[in-house]
């Protein structure tokens, strides 16, 4: 079964996934092609299906990426599928996770152009450390922490601001001591958890594990994904409050890594849950 998998023309860092996911979808009868999205030689509008994996500039271009989603799907199967990456992209995502009675990190969003808007209540940014992200970002692009009254934070809103919307949060104490939590979702069901360090622009990702899945994270990650129990993949990231209750950090759908090699045989369970999604498609 021919297969397109598609990345990026640079990828800015080792896809740490691609190893192991090629060997999987090789013994699960996959003839894969590694295609990146930004190509403008691919042939996008061949019926070929496509899994996205390490696309990760795609917040660069937000809307020549979905300009391709669009493309690529209208082929042949896309997965993710269209709709979820489309609601994926965009970090305001978590407004509508906390709407929905899930516990995530306390989040202000700030329009494209909203950085001095008088009706965002940004006291906080004086009184605690800070992280300020853009709101369509990938890995730590743009995303920086600030301590409490630095008057660079308002600036870094306002560059951002400028071409786009930001996310404003506090910073999460207990990334530094428990890290966080990445939990990988394959096929239908929580596969494992692998930790991470906090991560800000400029920073190399540091990953350990696997580690047990805590019960009250296992729920939460199963409550955000609710709407998406189908799903061939993504991967929850959370944290603990200063209460010790786990919250949402951010919900990946489009482009997550996967930490294949920190569990066996989850990248043969992904293939197999490809094979059975594309042969029923």
């Amino acid at each position: 079964m021919k297969l397109r998998i598609a990345t990026c023309t640079t990828l800015p860092e080792v896809d740490v996934d691609a190893a192991p996911l090629a060997s999987a979808l090789a013994a699960a009868g996959f003839a894969a092609e590694i295609v990146a999205w930004d190509d403008p030689a691919a042939d996008w509008d061949a019926p070929i299906p496509t899994v996205i994996r390490s696309t990760w500039n795609y917040a660069l271009d937000v809307t020549r990426f979905l300009a391709w989603v669009d493309r690529a799907s209208a082929a042949a199967p896309l997965i993710n599928p269209p709709s979820i990456v489309r609601g994926n992209v965009h970090k305001r995502y978590l407004l509508e996770l906390a709407a929905r009675g899930v516990a995530v990190v306390p989040t202000i969003l700030v329009e494209r152009g909203g950085a001095h808007d008088r009706s965002h209540d940004l006291a906080p940014l004086a009184e605690s450390r800070m992280v300020i992200k853009p709101a369509v970002g990938a890995g730590s692009l743009g995303t920086r922490v600030f301590e409490p009254g630095d008057p660079d934070a308002l600036a870094h809103l306002g560059t951002l601001t400028a071409t786009g919307a930001a996310l404003v949060q506090p910073y999460v104490r207990s990334v530094d001591g428990y890290g966080e939590r990445s939990l990988v979702w394959i096929d239908g069901a929580l596969s494992h958890a692998i930790r991470k360090s906090p991560r800000f622009a400029g920073d190399v990702e540091r990953i350990d594990g696997p580690f047990p899945i805590a019960d009250d994270e296992r729920d939460l990650a199963e409550a955000a994904l609710a709407p998406f129990r189908d799903l061939l993949y993504g991967r929850v990231d959370l944290a603990r409050d200063d209460a010790g209750q786990p919250m949402v950090m951010e919900l990946e759908l489009v482009e997550p890594s996967l930490f294949f090699a920190r569990q066996p045989g989850s990248a043969e369970r992904y293939a197999a849950g490809l094979r059975r999604r594309l042969a029923s498609s």
